[in-house]
């Protein structure tokens, strides 16, 4: 799931200049004169909204994979689907 993702995000303009963006922060964010109870909250803070936006992109990925397991079963093209394609039940879809 990563690697063909990742493939996309490299070669999507958006996504790099985001990238470069992110980078040139930390930089900025690391110069900063903060206290350690501070830096640790931030870190923290960064952290969770990482994981939280990671977490969010695999239940996105996992929802359109079902969502075409669903369609292409629907559509009788899955081996040993035996279900027969009805415009009504593809509009459910």
């Amino acid at each position: 799931m990563d690697r063909s993702r990742d493939k996309i995000a490299l070669s999507d303009k958006i996504y790099q200049k985001d990238a470069k963006d992110s980078w040139e922060l930390e930089e900025r964010y690391n110069s900063l004169e903060l206290g350690k109870k501070e830096r640790l909250i931030i870190n923290d803070y960064i952290a969770c909204l990482m994981t939280r936006e990671h977490r969010m992109a695999d239940i996105s990925y996992m929802a359109g994979v079902g969502g075409t397991v669903k369609f292409l079963n629907g559509i009788g093209l899955l081996k040993g689907s035996n279900n027969k394609v009805s415009k009504k039940r593809l509009k459910k879809l």
